[in-house]
């Protein structure tokens, strides 16, 4: 018997549902799997945070001296008074507070031999948690936007494991906590508009308060929370916005009495008394480190080898038609205009900062807190047989770069270009493995990343059939967008001498694999030139072996 198109739009609907479920899924696997720690190496962006919660719980002061002596020192410190704080945005950390009170109750307090172990449970609880709400809310909202059904699981896949966000969630860093908060309060701000019988000024009330979270929790994002205020009035009851501001008065008076008690005055910020003088410097430039808009920056922020966020995640260049498609179809217009501003304006913004970059991290790190909404629009971008083939492509592409990239130490300097082919093989080749479950419980080296790598196949396979029909066909599209990844890694780029530098730096100092830095030896013998001898004696009397 012939299938009639609602049985077939039916059944489509079933495998798309069937498919996102098992992608957020593997998601929280993977977020628990890896434990996000590189013994003895604890990331300064990491630590100076959870030494904020720890002297907040352990010592009842915002200080961090006696934390930073029981954990280690590092270069995110503010200094004021005589005393030694945070530089980050402390509402991670008051969100972690509770958090580390209930697991206080059942873990020793930490220290800087056992602190792994709450380390990792405080992070599942607080980012991780946040992070698969956050991706949850936003399949589900794929689904009601319209387009082909197979969007859903398609764009969760690619946001999911094909962008940093799965690897910040699995950290103690802010942007994919801050991306998850964003998302959750538009997405309230929704649910206060279609369960208007159902208290709207509670899911408004709820919005402003996720959204000020975020602000205090990285504070450039505040583009991005003033137009969810926007947003919040675009509706005809001004109670809705007076319920968004009450609610976001809360952390934001947090954040004022925080900065009084520790730098002595409310609107004096961590970053203006930065310990470190290069972060001093850039503090000072502009409005809170942000100058104007450069465009070099911003083709650097999309192009460059290192960081580039259309290179390493080239799928998110379906925002542009999806957006298009979307402001034409006529519907839910004011959202619309909300994603569009939301990613532009926060753009343009950074594209502002000198340290673009991010120093020491994976991709782009700092447009993080906008992806949810830059991957929006793509479900209408993906109607036909070839978009959804093509989208495919870039989607696999993504993912296995991702998961290559993450799978060992990918807290990289901006030296080391095209990473999943020039660092992330020579370091796995080496044995030099994220931390997961299976290092824990005695195995080793790559057959702790067979698991992940099968389950991660899982998710893509499920997508991909629930996309069909494509154009290409599924396993072709897949073939193909793992073919540049493939060529790649069977011909890296040349990779410059202040990288390989660096490559054998991170290798002799953070994996515990070669103390008496061979690696790092080796390349600074092949200097060729006064400028890579100047580089190699410098690098090695700063990551060198430390004296006997």
């Amino acid at each position: 018997m012939r299938e009639t198109d609602p049985e077939k739009s039916r059944r489509t609907s079933d495998a798309g549902r069937r498919a996102t479920r098992l992608v957020l899924f593997v998601f929280g696997f993977l977020a628990a799997y890896f434990t996000g720690l590189f013994p003895p190496f604890f990331n300064p962006n990491e630590l100076s945070r959870f030494q904020a919660v720890v002297a907040m719980a352990e010592w009842k002061t915002f200080a961090i001296d006696d934390a930073v002596a029981a954990l280690g020192d590092h270069e995110d410190k503010a200094s004021s008074g005589g005393r030694l704080y945070s530089n980050k945005a402390p509402g991670l950390a008051f969100a972690a507070y509770p958090a580390y009170g209930a697991l206080r109750l059942f873990l020793p307090a930490p220290t800087l031999e056992s602190s792994g172990k709450l380390f990792y449970f405080l992070r599942l609880v607080t980012v991780s948690l946040a992070c698969l709400l956050a991706l949850r809310r936003f399949a589900a909202r794929l689904a009601r936007l319209g387009g082909h059904p197979a969007a859903a699981p398609l764009v969760t896949l690619a946001v999911a494991l094909g962008t940093p966000f799965l690897f910040y969630a699995r950290s103690f860093f802010a942007h994919a906590w801050t991306a998850s908060l964003l998302f959750l309060a538009w997405d309230l701000l929704r649910q206060s508009e279609e369960l208007a019988a159902r208290w709207p000024l509670r899911w408004a009330a709820g919005a402003g308060l996720l959204a000020a979270w975020a602000v205090i929790s990285e504070y450039t994002v505040v583009p991005i929370a003033v137009l969810l205020a926007v947003r919040a009035a675009a509706r005809p009851a001004w109670r809705r916005l007076a319920a968004f501001a009450l609610a976001a008065a809360v952390p934001l008076v947090l954040l004022l009495l925080y900065n009084d008690a520790c730098f002595g005055s409310p609107f004096t910020l961590s970053s203006a008394r930065e310990a470190d003088p290069g972060y001093a410097e850039l503090a000072r430039r502009g409005a809170f480190g942000l100058g104007a808009p450069s465009l070099q920056i911003a083709l650097d922020f999309l192009f460059d080898p290192a960081r580039g966020v259309l290179l390493f995640s080239p799928f998110l260049l379906w925002f542009f038609p999806g957006i298009v498609r979307w402001w034409r179809s006529g519907e839910d217009r004011a959202d619309c205009a909300f994603v569009l501003a939301a990613v532009a304006l926060f753009f343009v913004a950074l594209t502002g900062y000198p340290n673009w970059h991010g120093g020491w991290s994976l991709g782009s790190r700092y447009l993080l807190p906008a992806v949810f909404f830059a991957a929006l629009p793509i479900a209408r971008a993906l109607e036909t047989p070839l978009s959804r083939g093509l989208f495919l492509a870039a989607a696999a592409f993504s993912v296995a770069g991702h998961f290559v990239l993450t799978a060992t130490w990918a807290h990289l300097p901006p030296d080391l270009a095209w990473p999943a082919a020039t660092s992330a093989p020579w370091f796995l080749q080496r044995g030099w493995i994220a931390q997961n479950l299976g290092t824990l419980f005695g195995a080793t080296g790559a057959v702790t990343l067979v698991l992940p790598a099968l389950v991660t196949a899982m998710a893509v396979v499920s997508a991909a059939r629930a996309a069909r029909p494509t154009r290409p066909a599924v396993l072709v599209a897949v073939l193909v967008g793992l073919a540049p990844l493939v060529a790649l890694l069977l011909r890296p780029p040349e990779l410059s001498y202040p990288g390989r530098l660096w490559r054998a730096a991170l290798f002799g100092v953070f994996s515990g694999q070669d103390p008496g830095r061979e690696e790092l030896r080796a390349v600074a013998l092949e200097a060729a030139t006064p400028e890579e001898q100047r580089r190699a004696v410098g690098m090695w009397r700063a990551y060198g072996p430390p004296p006997p």
